[in-house]
């Protein structure tokens, strides 16, 4: 337990880790801080949330829409007088002017009018839900995304098949009424790809760098310092390995830890979800431009968001077993991370698989596929990787993989002449 204790100890205590983690915090936060400018419009939807609730019914609209009519006749009456004029909506209102609103009107109406303008946004785009989706076909979808690859044959036949297993699931999404549920505008702010596509994604890799750093810096000490005949000669001897890969996952799930809860900490202290937690991810208007998102299951946000986060565990314990094994068949630092980036790069290169075989999907198989779209987990995501269970089947095969490799090189390390 003290070997353990004193080799987690090199990992937290070194300046090089240190200095990358507060880098990668520092950098997280600069992410957040930049796109907190529109943070105050975000509220507007909380309001409407305390008012009306997030469940779009017709009962729901009636009252907004009423809402709605009311606070346009009181912009109506602010323009009247001062302009003489009246509008039909505020997006009339905006389009007609050509000077600085600001001359005209005080500053407490001007933020009425924006307030206002969201509010209709909201409204308009409640109204567009029923004809967006009475225009989804998925199978259609699909012979795109056949066309789009090239695909043919029994990777086409695939396509097919996962796509109208995702037309059952759609079916089911319209019957629960879940794209029917108030969220944060996408298409104006698009807060699903900041959190997931953005911050999610500089998340991963921050931790990949950082795991192939640790276990590279754990594995490879003694033979960095030249101190290995000395180290592994001990009582513990060579399953002095074992100590330094139980350290490497525990000091890269801590690290994982940490860059978690400062980067999504900070996030949600910005921007105020406290009203949208339990609003089904499939909502209409988390719609980022034309992309609609939809989740394999009915999962509301906060189930989403925990559910990334545990596949973020496992994609640390995923790679930690891959800086691991690569570690221990090189004992040089600098070329465990260019051999790493090597691998890296030919996973995500063009399968040479031909475009007729099933063989081609292996490619998305894989932990480094994975990891570069966070924000489609879990959903229909492309014809590479619209598999129901595609990333517990990627987690799983690989830790099975991970886990066999792992051993041998263990036991072809206590063989090896250091």
């Amino acid at each position: 337990m003290d070997i353990r204790k004193n080799e987690l100890k090199k990992a937290v205590t070194s300046p090089i880790i240190i200095g990358l983690l507060v880098l990668f915090i520092v950098f997280n936060s600069i992410m957040v801080f930049q796109n907190s400018y529109f943070k105050d419009d975000l509220k507007v939807l909380n309001k409407i949330v305390d008012k009306f609730g997030y469940k779009i019914d017709d009962e729901m609209v009636a009252k907004f829409k009423n809402y709605y009519d009311t606070q346009l006749g009181k912009l109506n009456e602010i323009t009247n007088k001062k302009t003489s004029k009246k509008y039909e909506s505020v997006s009339e209102f905006y389009e007609e002017q050509n000077y600085y609103i600001e001359d005209t009107y005080n500053k407490e109406e001007i933020e009425f009018i924006k307030e206002l303008g969201i509010v209709e946004a909201y409204f308009y785009t409640m109204g567009e839900i029923d004809e967006v989706y009475s225009k989804i076909d998925f199978m259609r979808i699909a012979e795109s995304e056949i066309k789009k690859y090239g695909l043919r044959g029994n990777a086409a036949d695939t396509v097919r098949k996962q796509y109208e297993s995702f037309s059952k699931r759609y079916e089911q999404l319209i019957g629960n009424r879940e794209h029917k549920n108030l969220f944060f505008l996408g298409k104006a702010y698009g807060m699903h790809s900041l959190l997931f596509k953005g911050l999610f994604k500089t998340i991963l890799f921050e931790i990949i760098i950082l795991i192939v750093l640790i276990t590279a810096y754990l594995v490879n000490y003694e033979f960095e310092n030249n101190t290995q005949t000395i180290s592994y000669s001990t009582k513990r001897g060579r399953n002095l390995v074992k100590d330094k890969l139980y350290a490497s996952i525990a000091t890269n799930m801590l690290a994982t830890t940490v860059i978690l809860i400062t980067g999504l900490g900070l996030y949600f202290i910005i921007f105020d979800y406290s009203r949208l937690w339990n609003v089904p991810i499939s909502s209409y208007f988390n719609t980022d431009k034309s992309f609609i998102y939809m989740s394999w299951w009915n999962m509301t946000f906060v189930q989403y968001l925990f559910s990334g986060i545990g596949l973020i565990y496992a994609i640390t314990l995923l790679f930690t077993g891959i800086a691991f094994i690569i570690a221990m068949a090189i004992k040089n630092n600098y070329i465990v991370f260019f051999v790493f980036a090597i691998i890296f790069g030919l996973a995500l290169l063009t399968s040479i698989a031909p475009t007729n075989s099933n063989a081609i999907f292996i490619k998305g198989f894989t932990p480094f596929w994975l990891i570069m779209n966070p924000f489609v987990w879990f959903m229909e995501s492309g014809a590479f990787t619209t598999f129901k269970y595609y990333e517990l089947f990627t987690v799983g095969i690989w830790a099975i993989l991970l886990l066999i490799l792992g051993a041998l090189s263990i036991k072809r390390f206590k063989r090896q002449d250091i």
